[in-house]
């Protein structure tokens, strides 16, 4: 856990928010140029998107299962198509595929009237001075738009895609084109504007959608859902360019689920109203013809009126009759009860419950009729294992078993019933043989005519019913907010694109610095040398101005390379702080591959120890590649390559430089086995004959990737100065000075941080190449500012 916590706390540490935030700001105008070019984008983005508003409607299904019922109905009792609806598969049937289908073909929405503009195109919509009704259209026409030009109340000119007269045509006519089969008529607004359409040669841009295609966009893009989980409320929401259509398909789309909802509660009633206008032809038909029969006998026999055991006789027989009628339209309802159960199809009518008398076979019924209208709505939209289907099937089956059990009971009672009225009319049919022949033939015809009477008015009766129950019927629900459009676009949000236009105007610069960082394989800054090697570097040296000439500073400066030059020297005094004052120091200069400034920083490090009246010697033990003779303007004829072969004295070699108190002892000429002239022991007898005569001897040796001199000398020298220059040591070699500094080659190795570009480095901010700070700078002049393009190639200079 300690072990955990600490490399926590290191990670922490670790992390520098101050170079962190240079890192970055340093390229401040690339920020500030990415971020003009992502506004920009955002302001034109917005400016030729089509704006998007929704459109929005709430509607209240009355669900039973949430608390609602409709027995607040004043004609409930006669309502035999009430029963409860879920919610959820009333949204359903909003979205349903039939139901959108209707909308699409009653506005005709497959035809779309638009005009053209600079910056977009507009939508006409109910603006349009025509409409298409397309009768047969091809693959063609719903890939390429078809342009209308108006000429005059008359007629038209119909233009293909690329705008080239197709015809004119008549108004109304039929036209057989590329497109397909359609007609064009005038609409009502032509009148009023088609000579201002005329004078603008305005063209009005057709475009056809696929019916299928457009009904499913259509549904998709169809929002619905419950405003409050307790509640039965839906808020149907879409979304359209043109907010009086949406409104218009919005408005249209709720009549269309009403009437459909009506469609399906009175389609029972329709069937009963049928039945019983059918029941009624015959009956009336029946009933003029025993009346006739009636009055016909009365003429032939004479007979003016019956006597009072006749009428008595006839009275009974006609309750008798009554009831037995009544018992039989009862079995011919159940009759039809049995053969409705017997069914097992998806859309077959449920029995009316207006002929049944029974309350409990009613109730059971209703219940029966409903889950049916559920089961037609499900199947609409649902598959046949859809598990809400088949619980409502589950339902059904069990409401059925329990009708099937009251039709038997029912049955039997009514079938003993029949039974006792038909052993009373025979009694009553012998009694009324007793009486006179006419009288008994008249009261036959008389007892048939009573018995047609009271079945029509029994029809009549329940015509009427039918009727007001048909007249009452409300759908299950009702529109709370007719469709209303949102006051903005909902798309694109301003706030949301402008916002994404800054971010990506922060992100773009930010992970280009960062894949620039990432593809740069030369180290950047001091922080990352003091992370990798484990060294805190000993001195830096800022890259040199343009317009400083040659390789030697001007020591009397007080430019800002000059004072670091100094704070080296001074630096040097605490590397030396142990030893004795008067005693000669040598320090091996050496970096990891050529061209890191080694020459270059021991002349000016050489040169500001001169100023100290200290005198030094550089010994160019560069053996392949001398350079740093041609910085101090020496001639390299011979040199140490020439003593370490005995070819040559030290005091031969030494050589004053234009430098004060600064000698040098070149290389001399390039020898075949540097490596083992440096290891042949001369080299150490030359420093020791030096070290009396000098303050410092300064050596210039190869680089140590290359070639081993370097390691080979490392015994000679008291402190080694190891070169790093900024964009352009490969950050692999760090790992190498790392192993150097981990197996001690030299006694007291130093880091220098050489030809530092400040306004690339990430140690420091934007603003620390112009002055320096403190004052430094005025040797050179002020700072030139570059301009943002300067700046940004520069970005890109490795």
């Amino acid at each position: 856990m300690n072990n955990d916590t600490n490399i926590w706390q290191d990670q922490e540490d670790d992390f520098d928010l101050r170079n962190f935030l240079f890192k970055y700001l340093r390229y401040w105008y690339w920020f500030l140029l990415s971020i003009i070019i992502c506004l920009t984008g955002a302001y034109l983005y917005l400016r030729y998107t089509t704006p998007i508003y929704e459109i929005s409607a709430t509607l209240l299904v009355k669900d039973e299962d949430k608390g609602l019922s409709s027995g607040m109905d004043m004609m409930a009792e006669l309502d035999i198509m009430s029963g409860s609806k879920l919610v959820e598969n009333e949204i359903e049937v909003l979205r349903s595929r039939s139901l959108i289908e209707k909308v699409v073909d009653d506005l005709n929405l497959t035809v779309s009237y638009w005009k053209e503009g600079s910056i977009r195109d507009v939508e006409l919509f109910d603006k349009s001075p025509i409409k298409i009704n397309a009768t047969e259209l091809n693959l063609f026409a719903y890939s390429n738009p078809l342009y209308i030009k108006l000429l005059d109340s008359s007629k038209y000119a119909m233009l293909d895609e690329s705008k080239a007269i197709m015809g004119e045509f008549l108004y109304s006519d039929r036209v057989d084109s590329p497109y397909g089969s359609l007609r064009v008529f005038q609409a009502d607004s032509t009148a009023k504007n088609h000579k201002a359409l005329a004078n603008k040669e305005e063209l009005i841009k057709v475009q056809f959608s696929n019916r299928d295609a457009l009904v499913s966009h259509m549904i998709e893009g169809l929002g619905s859902e419950l405003i409050n989980q307790k509640s039965t409320v839906i808020k149907l929401s879409s979304e359209n360019a043109l907010p009086e259509k949406g409104k218009v398909i919005m408005h249209k789309l709720l009549d269309e689920y009403a009437f459909a909802s009506l469609e399906d509660k009175n389609r029972e009633a329709t069937n009963t109203l049928n039945f019983i206008e059918d029941r009624l032809k015959l009956i009336t038909s029946e009933l003029g013809d025993v009346e006739q029969d009636v009055e016909q006998y009365r003429r032939s026999a004479g007979i003016t009126d019956l006597s009072t055991e006749a009428n008595l006789f006839l009275e009974k027989v006609k309750d008798n009759d009554t009831k037995l009628n009544e018992v039989n339209i009862q079995l011919k309802v159940l009759d039809g009860v049995e053969r409705y159960l017997a069914s097992n199809q998806i859309g077959t009518i449920s029995p009316s419950t207006l002929m049944v008398n029974d309350p409990v076979l009613t109730a059971y019924l209703s219940q029966l009729s409903s889950l049916e209208l559920e089961r037609e709505q499900l199947s609409r939209s649902t598959t046949a294992s859809n598990p809400f289907l088949e619980t409502v099937n589950t339902q059904a089956n069990n409401i059925k078993q329990a009708i099937r059990e009251n039709l038997r009971n029912q049955k039997s009672g009514l079938l003993v019933t029949q039974s006792s009225l038909q052993a009373l009319n025979a009694r009553l049919e012998g009694a009324i043989s007793t009486i006179p022949r006419k009288e008994r033939e008249y009261v036959e015809i008389k007892r048939q005519a009573s018995i047609k009477e009271n079945l029509y008015l029994l029809l009549l009766k329940k015509r009427e019913e039918t009727a007001l129950s048909y007249a009452s019927t409300v759908t299950d629900s009702r529109v709370v907010d007719f469709p209303y459009t949102s006051d903005k676009p909902v798309k694109p949000k301003k706030k949301i694109v402008a916002l994404l236009g800054l971010l990506l105007g922060l992100i773009i610069p930010a992970g280009i610095i960062n894949i620039k960082d990432l593809m740069t394989n030369t180290v950047q800054s001091k922080k990352e040398i003091e992370d990798k090697v484990g060294l805190t570097v000993f001195g830096e040296i800022g890259q040199k101005p343009n317009d400083e000439k040659g390789e030697i500073l001007d020591v009397h400066s007080r430019s800002f390379i000059s004072e670091q030059v100094r704070m080296i020297r001074s630096n040097m005094q605490y590397l030396f702080a142990g030893s004795e004052a008067e005693k000669c120091k040598t320090i091996l200069i050496t970096s990891s591959t050529g061209g890191e400034g080694k020459s270059f920083v021991t002349a000016n490090v050489a040169a500001s120890l001169g100023l100290l009246d200290k005198k030094v010697v550089i010994l160019g033990l560069d053996l392949r590649k001398p350079k740093i003779n041609e910085y101090l303007e020496v001639i390299n004829v011979k040199g140490i390559s020439t003593f370490l072969i005995s070819k040559a004295d030290e005091a031969d070699l030494i050589i004053p430089t234009k430098m004060e108190n600064v000698y040098m002892i070149p290389s001399g000429p390039v020898p075949p086995n540097p490596s083992e002239l440096i290891a042949n022991g001369r080299l150490n007898e030359l420093i020791e004959v030096l070290k009396p005569s000098f303050d410092y001897i300064l050596i210039d040796t190869p680089p140590t990737t290359m070639v081993t001199d370097a390691e080979l000398m490392a015994p000679l020298a008291d402190a080694c100065f190891y070169l790093i220059r900024h964009e352009k040591t490969p950050k692999a070699f760090l790992e190498h000075i790392k192993g150097i500094k981990t197996k001690g080659t030299f006694k007291s190795l130093n880091i220098i941080f050489n030809a530092v570009n400040y306004k690339n480095s990430q140690d420091y901010g934007y603003g620390y190449g112009y002055g320096y700070g403190y004052g430094y700078g005025q040797a050179y002049g002020k700072s030139k500012k570059r301009n943002l393009v300067q700046k940004i190639r520069s970005m890109f200079k490795s």
